[in-house]
């Protein structure tokens, strides 16, 4: 049933996640849009705040792609990819954790949910014995 049901769950924290890009770079950047409206800012500095706001926006969408793909491997049996989706659970549940602390507001509490559960999904299947996936029995 792991085998399944699982890297199924998994696949599903990984499109939250890609999702959460689209989210950011065009919903939230109307609310950046009025942020920088009412400051006085030169130029390179505001270009370069759009700039990381999109390259961060990017990475959500690569880190969705990683958590997908390494749910993908997992459902053949394969544990190749759970280390990065792993890792990017870590960052996700660590940087939740920490901007909860800091700004006290509920919103963070999305990346301690979908980082949590992407590093104890991603744990549950590196050490479940995949011996009778599908990956195993055609060798």
């Amino acid at each position: 049933m792991t085998r399944k049901i699982v890297p199924s769950v998994l696949a599903l924290i990984g499109l939250l996640i890609g999702l959460g890009a689209a989210g950011h770079s065009f919903l939230g950047r109307r609310t950046l849009d009025v942020a920088l409206a009412r400051v006085t800012l030169d130029t390179h500095t505001e270009k370069l705040i759009y700039l990381v706001w999109y390259f961060c926006g990017g990475c959500m969408l690569v880190f969705g792609l990683l958590v997908i793909a390494a749910a993908w491997r997992a459902w053949r049996g394969e544990k190749s990819g759970l280390f990065a989706s792993g890792l990017i659970g870590i960052f996700y549940l660590l940087n939740g954790v920490l901007s909860l602390a800091y700004m006290k507001e509920a919103f963070w509490s999305t990346f301690v949910i979908l980082g949590g559960a992407a590093l104890l999904l991603s744990v549950t299947l590196a050490t479940d014995n995949l011996a009778s996936s599908p990956a195993s029995q055609r060798q």
